[in-house]
């Protein structure tokens, strides 16, 4: 039987909570209305007194912190409770199950409990009660929601009760391509469907994430489902942990959070790997900034060019009142369809050109010698140029293969992966670092 939207009310006052223990949620503070559509959060008096800065541009103080303005921006919220909230995707599952017109004040409450990272949303400030607790789809649903989702995406026709169940979960997501939260043994993951790409994109990314593990980058789990055509993704959640919740924030939010009030930042490989050395944990952090290298150089190589700030994240280690940064697994790692010529994380201070030797004049960002960083280089170029029978061997078509190779073994890029050499770099030179005169030097 089809059913209708039931509208719902979303309620007069919200609350955050910390959930980094579920069993033990903690009040973060209230969430409130602001006149121009953003929402703010200000400390409870008991947060103050005990709890952490959810972000650095929300230190422990008593007022109510607001989005920064920028010029011509969407209503939002502030810090990290904006990564709290649900992207374009979940934003219109909520405009279909729950309420046509949505804000950004009920988004955050009917997002529901599956949101990234470890903040909840409850209209409560002596309980956790968050919206419509619901368990997840498990992995045979797969095909259901998939079916589901071309309802929402299609306009065409309506969902049935079971239906709607099923996508309850899903307002919680970011990105704006259809997914669901689903649970596979036990354990929390996000499903990614097939949204019309040029090429059975699921799979092109599973074949690209496990080409990134061998390639020696640590990368979110990921699993290939088989539906009628095309696949699904299944992506392990890294913001779930032994039942615990993980407190992430996104680059964005680091990255604005550093700078004053008003400014807009420069998203880059660089400038996130100088924001690490300032607040990620000294033992870890050369080999972040390795990793953080690979993965620019991988990115590179595959053509992923969508690598924006929202598709970079970092794990919060909380001890006491004090957080240090862990760059996330790698996500959301496959070639760009769109055939985007310029990467939208910054390759160096002033280029986003897919160039590795624009890469290499900012290796010193990265703690790695000019030698250390044309190895690693030439490392990972040895497992791209297999791409071709690494893809085969996970399923991925003839037709899929000649699609993706106009984008990896674009002349350019091919060029770029024949003629490296670690040669010029072996004495210690490189390439003149250059940077934006604009641009502020976080050292």
């Amino acid at each position: 039987m089809a059913t209708k939207i039931a509208h719902q009310t979303s309620p007069d006052r919200l609350y955050a909570w910390m959930l980094s223990n579920p069993q033990k949620p903690r009040l973060v503070g209230e969430i409130t209305r602001q006149n121009n559509g953003d929402v703010g959060l200000t400390y409870d008096p008991a947060w103050l007194e005990t709890g952490f800065a959810l972000s650095d541009d929300m230190p422990l103080v008593t007022q109510t912190w607001t989005p920064v303005h920028h010029a011509g921006r969407q209503p939002g919220a502030p810090g990290a409770l904006d990564d709290a909230r649900p992207d374009r995707w979940g934003e219109k599952v909520i405009r279909y199950l729950y309420k046509p017109g949505a804000s950004v004040f009920d988004n955050l409450y009917f997002a529901g409990d599956e949101r990234f990272g470890a903040m909840g949303v409850s209209t409560s400030s002596s309980a956790y009660i968050p919206f419509m607790a619901r368990s997840l789809p498990r992995l045979e649903d797969a095909s259901d929601l998939n079916d589901a989702i071309q309802i929402i995406e299609s306009g065409v026709g309506e969902l049935q009760a079971q239906q709607r169940a099923l996508l309850a979960t899903s307002g919680s997501l970011g990105g704006a391509k259809p997914k669901a939260a689903i649970a596979i043994d036990g354990e929390e993951w996000v499903l990614k469907f097939y949204n019309g790409e040029p090429f059975d994109l699921p799979l092109v990314e599973h074949a690209t994430m496990t080409l990134a593990h061998k390639a020696g980058l640590q990368v979110a789990q990921t699993l290939s489902v088989r539906l009628q055509g095309e696949h699904a993704l299944a992506v392990k959640r890294f913001d779930r942990h032994n039942g615990a919740r993980v407190h992430c924030l996104s680059a964005c939010t680091l990255l604005r959070s550093e700078l004053p009030e008003g400014m807009e930042p420069e998203f880059g490989y660089p400038q996130l790997a100088r924001a690490l050395r300032r607040s990620a944990d000294p033992r870890t952090l050369d080999a972040q900034l390795h990793e953080l290298f690979r993965r620019m150089v991988f990115n590179i190589l595959v053509a992923n060019t969508d690598d924006h700030e929202k598709n970079h994240a970092l794990l919060c280690n909380i001890s006491g009142r004090t957080m240090k940064l862990e760059l996330s697994p790698g996500y959301d790692i496959v070639p760009t369809g769109s055939g985007a010529l310029e990467h939208q994380f910054m390759i160096s201070d002033i280029s986003r050109e897919p160039s590795l030797s624009e890469a290499m004049t900012v290796v010193d960002d990265f703690d790695l010698s000019p030698l250390e960083a044309a190895n690693a280089v030439l490392n990972i170029i040895a497992v791209v140029n297999e791409w071709q029978s690494h893809f085969r061997s996970l399923g991925v078509t003839e037709p899929d293969i000649t699609e993706i190779a106009a984008l990896v073994d674009a002349p350019d890029l091919l060029e770029q992966r024949q003629s490296f050499s670690a040669d010029a770099y072996a004495q210690g030179g490189k390439p003149r670092r250059k940077r934006n005169p604009g641009a502020k030097a976080f050292r």
